[in-house]
């Protein structure tokens, strides 16, 4: 008899089997361009409550016609401080004409640019084809390193930003070509077009031809060995030429060409700077502390230190590591070169400007070079040396985080015209007269009448030829009824320029508060002198002439003044 065999209910029903669905993996690469880009924002945007300074700020917006006075024509037409840079006026016209000196709008122009220039940063990296491990790091050093804020944070920089975009515009735009894409031809010509708006937004744009031969070395080196790609960069170059010539022009027209800080140093010290400053700014990117907005190039006892002897022997070295291991470490000749080929206008051959032999915001695309140095060297140290990984590893992380707080702090220091100028102070910038000076001025714009003195009285003590130093502190003490001081301070001016017409009438009237009314009236008469189509001068002369009962004089005072005053 079979067995019966009972079923038990079942409990816990297994469940039916389903068919799995695979889940494709995030691909995280499409986001991190974002994540750079972001971090430029997030950094940037703390400065957008800083002011304007004095630093070339106003002169180059709020007292700058071909902003204030906008037109087409006269954008296109017209030089301001020695520069023919008609986009980036057509910048601060847009700013202006949003919020006339309202300083943020002129940050967020900045800042949106820089933000812009972050992501084509990024998206020539993957271009080039370097390593991805790198593109982001190196994008996020070229987002928040400290040696970029003068250039974003300084109004008066905003044409490096702007010609930036353009240049690194003109560069995707001439790997396309080069990479033999569709339309290239098409690229080439959008290459071409972006490289000319590069050239209208600073001058400094005229390297983008020898950037382009690095790129084709570091990309493709077997190019270099066609005739028909010489002939591509033939046009880049004439462009090049057209615009140096018409900045030389326009440079020598400001009387900018050659600087007061040249013509200090001999033909030998020249090269001796020429020399030393590639390696000052690499040491900067390294090390960015104490940045400043001027730097001081020192001598002592009338010679350079030693430093500067030494830099010729130390690039050759540097250029012979580049050239020994080119084959080993191509990075390190690829970027060397990149650095050199954005920094070479702005070397101090001749100087561009008076004080500026040397300025951060010189570095803001050559810096893409040497973060791709630093990053692949730290990977080939890692890779040389295993058992210390870890440890540089450490270092790295820690250099990283530096540069955020590093960053943070620097835009800070461009809050204002005082803070600026009191960072150059304290750090020893050598021409330290003029930074008095100029902090002079701006406690003076902001009503702090008492410290402006102070600091006018140590440019006078610095160097007791600068004029500007009496006049605006005898401006100062006339207006605290420190009558015989402010006395003293505008004649002492007016000897050194007799020419200021304002001076001579505010000597007037401090002699007319004094009862001194022939020395008032003597004024007067040097003011009318200098400027004799003043309506003001003989109207201010003709109550002088009233005070001593000169009836007729004041008579004829007045009517030369309703004469003018028609004009």
């Amino acid at each position: 008899m079979a067995k019966k065999i009972q079923k038990r209910p079942v409990t816990n029903p297994r469940p039916a089997r389903q068919t799995a669905v695979a889940v494709e993996p995030v691909d995280w690469s499409r986001w991190a361009a974002w994540v750079p880009v972001v971090l430029a924002f997030l950094m940037f945007v703390t400065g957008l409550g800083n002011a304007m300074t004095g630093i070339d700020d106003h002169a180059s917006t709020t007292d700058n016609p071909v902003v204030t006075n906008f037109s087409l024509a006269s954008v296109f037409s017209h030089f301001n401080l020695g520069m023919y840079a008609p986009l980036t006026w057509i910048g601060y016209a847009t700013a202006y004409g949003l919020g006339k000196e309202n300083a943020t709008m002129y940050h967020l122009l900045s800042l949106l640019v820089h933000t812009f220039n972050t992501w084509l940063v990024y998206r020539l990296l993957v271009k080039l084809e370097i390593r991805k491990s790198l593109i982001l790091p190196i994008s996020i050093l070229f987002a928040i390193h400290p040696i970029q804020v003068e250039s974003v944070s300084w109004i008066a920089g905003f044409s490096t930003p702007l010609y930036s975009m353009f240049s690194l515009l003109a560069f995707l735009f001439y790997l396309d070509y080069a990479g033999d894409q569709p339309n290239r031809y098409r690229s080439y010509a959008l290459a071409l077009g972006m490289f000319v708006l590069a050239c209208l937004a600073k001058s400094a744009a005229v390297t983008v031809p020898i950037t382009l031969i690095v790129l084709d070395l570091w990309r493709k080196p077997e190019r270099l060995t066609r005739l028909q790609q010489w002939g591509a960069y033939v046009p880049f170059f004439l462009i090049s030429l057209g615009f140096g010539l018409l900045t030389i022009y326009s440079r020598e027209q400001a009387g900018t060409l050659v600087g007061t800080d040249v013509n200090g140093y001999t033909a030998f010290e020249r090269i001796l700077l020429v020399c030393y400053t590639p390696l000052f700014y690499i040491y900067k990117m390294v090390l960015p502390l104490q940045l400043n907005v001027y730097y001081s190039f020192d001598k002592i006892d009338g010679q350079l230190p030693w430093q500067y002897f030494a830099s010729p022997f130390a690039l050759a070295a540097l250029g012979w590591a580049a050239w020994r291991f080119r084959n080993t470490a191509p990075y390190l000749a690829i970027g060397l070169l990149f650095f050199l080929s954005n920094i070479l206008v702005e070397l101090p051959f001749a100087t561009l400007g008076t004080f500026e032999l040397c300025a951060d915001h010189y570095n803001y695309i050559a810096c893409i070079g040497i973060f791709f140095i630093l990053t692949e060297g730290l990977l080939a140290l890692q890779q040389r040396f295993p058992d210390s990984a870890g440890a540089l590893k450490t270092v790295g992380y820690v250099w990283f985080a530096a540069m955020f707080v590093l960053c943070f702090r620097q835009i800070r220091i461009w809050k204002d015209s005082i803070t600026v100028i009191s960072h150059a102070i304290d750090n020893g910038f050598y021409h330290q007269g003029m930074m008095y000076m100029g902090r002079g001025v701006a406690y003076g714009d902001i009503g702090r009448p008492q410290e402006a003195i102070e600091d006018f009285t140590k440019a006078i003590a610095i160097d007791s030829t600068k004029r500007d130093a009496y006049k605006f502190r005898g401006s100062l003490y006339g207006q605290a009824g420190q009558l015989d001081l402010a006395l003293a301070d505008l004649r002492k001016y007016v000897t050194l320029d007799t020419a200021d017409a304002v001076s001579w009438n505010n000597i007037a009237m401090i002699y007319m508060r004094k009862g001194q009314l022939q020395d008032a009236l003597n004024a007067f008469t040097k003011t009318i002198e200098i400027k004799p189509d003043a309506a003001i001068s003989y109207q201010n002369r003709a109550k002088i002439h009233e005070m001593m009962g000169n009836t007729a004089l004041m008579q004829a005072d007045l009517e030369r003044a309703r004469q003018r005053a028609g004009k």
